[in-house]
């Protein structure tokens, strides 16, 4: 289970942060209420990394990265184009 400690405190308590991630394997950093980054134990990373598993065709992307590409290629779009179906 992950716990979520504000940006300004893992800055000003890394020390705690880290004993707190060891104990619990990953905490959430937020800033104005939302996640800006996941600090993971080594034991944790290996867990989630072990547990992933990769779709055919996916040419290993999750080992580097948590988004599918064409996902992250449609979140850089500025505007939704008109013929854009959401389904």
């Amino acid at each position: 289970m992950s716990r979520k400690v504000s940006a300004t405190d893992a800055k000003n308590n890394f020390g705690g942060l880290l004993e707190e991630v060891t104990a619990r394997g990953r905490v959430d950093i937020c800033r104005h209420g939302r996640v800006v980054a996941v600090v993971f134990s080594p034991r944790a990373l290996e867990e989630l990394q072990r547990s992933r598993t990769l779709m055919p065709g996916d040419d290993a992307w999750g080992r580097t990265h948590l988004i599918p590409p064409a996902r992250a290629r449609a979140a850089r779009l500025l505007r939704v184009p008109e013929d854009f179906d959401d389904d």
